[in-house]
């Protein structure tokens, strides 16, 4: 095909060209081209599809700061919203047919500022310094390839290249397009590596990212990244959802297909490390095989989980020994992301690892983290003999420290603000106490079912473990006697178990029972609340200060009133 040229600013392609005109044949059409817009995104639903477009979404809660606005000048095309220069410049143009192409993309700048570049998904493949009056060109990959978004019924047949530019005074100047034979690397795997979505005005350490949407730009123009993992997937849903009959009726000899899976095969009994997990990584190393191309197993990310005593909490140590072992009997390439990712928790620790992480969430990277992580397993398929040639920063064969001091996160991570509440609320939870109003209480609006039902001791677990947001399980061990495998709430208990939130009261039974169905009292209740907590915020007090309604440490409590006092407590 003969490449696409696009300059804009110019009389063909202005900042009134938007996506979907019928001036530009439609968004059907073969050729169809055009900048993305509120005003263009708000009355067509395809374009409201993360996975099928650039990723950038409106932030709701953010006023004008989130409308695109374009201004046509000399130069281009450019974000014109005043005061934040976060809100990305989005093009997006159809190409003919699938495959892998090269984009050349042009950037003038009007000013001193720092850059992004995202390529499809928003798939980084540029991040630099631009100076005031400055021109820049780049060539990067993009793969085409239809998709199946998570949670639809259908695979769409995407025909279109995404352009996201974030920067302060930067300008989009002219874009060309044009078919490439380059191999590509495809990616299986499920949120950890995904290509997640952010809001604008853009803020990295508020994005949610996967370190599959990070590669590109160190893997450069010698490859193209087609990213195929999904959130909640399982070794066994890739398959059985439909995702990987796309990229296996597409990878051949030469491509790469890197599988990372078990933050979800974790919860199910039958996908044990060495059972479905390791049986199913051993089936999908065969099949790629078979296509003449290279499996690639890559141990899963680690999170930052922590006990309450301050020890870590490593909840993927079978995985990741089972990724090791399939590895070496198949013999072939293993990216040790697991002990990586964990030996960086740890030597930082909880508080200061949070930087890489999205706020209160304690599996899934921001930004900052996806792209630390990415650079470690580009690093490593240096050393593997996997990738060649130079990275889109300019360094080749790069060692994965330096990809930590690269982009820095702030300082204090971002912190989620809690809701005001009025004291009609706490009366509400405290009715019948005797105590007093004591004004507004901060608090998140916790929504339960049975509010006047005496909590028990596995509704405490289960209440707890969603206030400090752990990672829940549907796998049990059979540590007590009195909880079986198939009772709603073992799970919960498991979760507790590995988390070393069981109070040492609750463990003095020589039977080995927990007695799951007795109340809770309000002294149980605080002793979980508490242990949960230190394992999020180590020199955190807010238990202690806690509102509790004036109840009695042997008191029991209703389901309302540990809601409310749940409520009080952010991670």
């Amino acid at each position: 095909m003969d490449p696409l040229k696009f300059e804009f600013g110019k009389k063909a392609v202005t900042s009134g060209t938007l996506y979907g005109d019928p001036g530009d044949g439609g968004s059907g059409g073969e050729l169809a081209f055009g900048f993305v817009t509120d005003e263009n995104a708000d009355g067509n639903e395809f374009l409201r599809i993360p996975e099928l477009n650039s990723g950038f979404l409106k932030n709701d809660n953010a006023g004008t700061a989130r409308i695109i606005k374009l201004a046509d000048t000399t130069l281009g095309v450019k974000s014109v919203y005043e005061g934040d220069g976060s809100v990305p410049v989005l093009f997006k143009a159809n190409v003919p047919e699938e495959g892998n192409y090269l984009v050349k993309v042009v950037i003038s700048a009007e000013e001193d500022t720092d850059g992004l570049l995202f390529i499809g998904r928003r798939r980084l493949v540029l991040k630099r310094h631009f100076k005031k009056g400055s021109a820049f060109a780049g060539v990067y990959p993009a793969n085409v390839v239809p998709f199946k978004p998570r949670g639809k019924a259908e695979v769409f047949e995407s025909r279109a290249i995404d352009v996201a530019l974030v920067g302060r005074g930067l300008v989009l100047k002219s874009i060309e397009i044009k078919k490439s034979g380059i191999p590509c690397i495809y990616i299986a795997g499920d949120s950890t590596l995904t290509d997640q979505s952010a809001v604008y005005p853009y803020d990295p350490a508020w994005s949610y990212s996967g370190w599959g949407q990070m590669l590109q730009y160190f893997v450069g123009t010698g490859m193209a990244v087609s990213n195929h993992a999904h959130s909640g997937l399982t070794t066994e849903s890739m398959r059985g959802e439909g995702h990987y009959a796309i990229l296996f009726d597409r990878i051949k000899a030469g491509d790469l297909c890197l599988f990372q899976f078990a933050h979800n095969d974790q919860k199910l009994e039958h996908l044990k490390a060495f059972e479905g997990y390791t049986q199913n990584l051993k089936r999908y190393i065969d099949e790629i095989k078979s296509r003449g191309a290279t499996p690639v197993i890559v141990s899963p990310l680690a999170r930052n989980t922590w006990k309450g005593d301050g020890s870590y909490n490593d909840l993927l140590e079978e995985y990741a020994e089972a990724c090791r072992i399939i590895a070496e009997k198949e013999n072939v390439p293993y990216i040790d992301l697991h002990a990586y990712s964990m030996d960086f928790v740890v030597k930082n620790g909880r508080e200061a690892a949070r930087r890489w992480y999205f706020p209160s969430d304690y599996t899934h990277t921001n930004d900052y983290g996806a792209y630390m992580y990415a650079g470690f397993v580009y690093s490593r398929m240096c050393e593997l003999g996997l990738v060649r040639g130079t990275t889109a920063s300019g360094t080749e064969g790069s060692r994965a420290e330096d990809f930590v001091s690269d982009w820095i996160p702030p300082t204090e991570p971002p912190v989620i603000t809690l809701q005001v509440v009025g004291s009609d609320e706490r009366d509400a939870a405290c009715e019948g106490t005797g105590t007093e109003k004591t004004g507004e209480t901060a608090k998140r609006q916790i929504s339960i079912d049975r509010p006047d039902d005496i909590l028990t001791r596995a509704e405490a677990f289960e209440m707890v473990i969603a206030t400090v947001k752990f990672f829940p399980t549907n796998v049990y061990n059979d540590m007590f006697v009195d909880v079986v495998g198939h009772e709603v709430y073992a799970g919960s208990i498991q979760c507790a178990w590995q988390n070393g939130i069981i109070p040492a009261s609750m463990l003095n039974d020589a039977e080995r029972r927990i007695y799951p169905d007795r109340p809770a009292t309000l002294a149980e209740f605080t002793e979980i609340l508490r242990l949960g907590y230190l394992s999020r915020r180590p020199a955190g007090r807010v238990i202690e200060s806690l509102d509790t309604c004036g109840l009695a440490a042997g008191e029991v409590l209703t389901r309302k009133q540990a809601a409310y006092i749940c409520g009080q407590v952010t991670v």
